[in-house]
């Protein structure tokens, strides 16, 4: 069972295996913000892990991400999270597909690290 202080935990899921990319999202974060990378929602734990965390970060054309649809298929019909999930990348046609998956917003690749400042101040409660 989690403990207060994970829950308390300001942590985010970061998935793109985008190196250059993840460096200016980790040189954004905020004090007290942990950014958790993986390819894979198992990579992250159990659904119970998941939850822990604040919000998802999913690269739309990431090839190492085996399908960001299913990826997002997985977290909200099999593990009925409602985490908030953050798309960028991706053609119309993908995004579309993700929208209808229930990602919740989209970005272009070259904006998405600057708005993690945000998303980090909207999810810092």
């Amino acid at each position: 069972m989690a403990s207060i202080g994970d829950r308390l935990r300001k942590r985010f899921l970061w998935m793109s295996s985008d190196e250059a990319l993840r460096a200016q999202a980790q040189a954004r974060l905020l004090p007290g913000w942990e950014m958790e990378c993986g390819a894979d929602l198992e990579d992250f734990g159990d659904w119970q892990e998941i939850l822990l965390r604040r919000f998802l970060v999913l690269d739309l054309d990431d090839a190492a991400i085996a399908d960001p649809i299913v990826t997002i298929d997985t977290l909200r019909r099999e593990y009925q999270l409602n985490i908030p999930v953050f798309c960028f990348g991706g053609d119309n046609e993908r995004r579309l597909e993700a929208r209808q998956a229930r990602a919740d917003r989209f970005f272009a690749r070259d904006e998405i690290a600057d708005r993690l400042e945000d998303f980090q101040k909207q999810f810092g409660w």
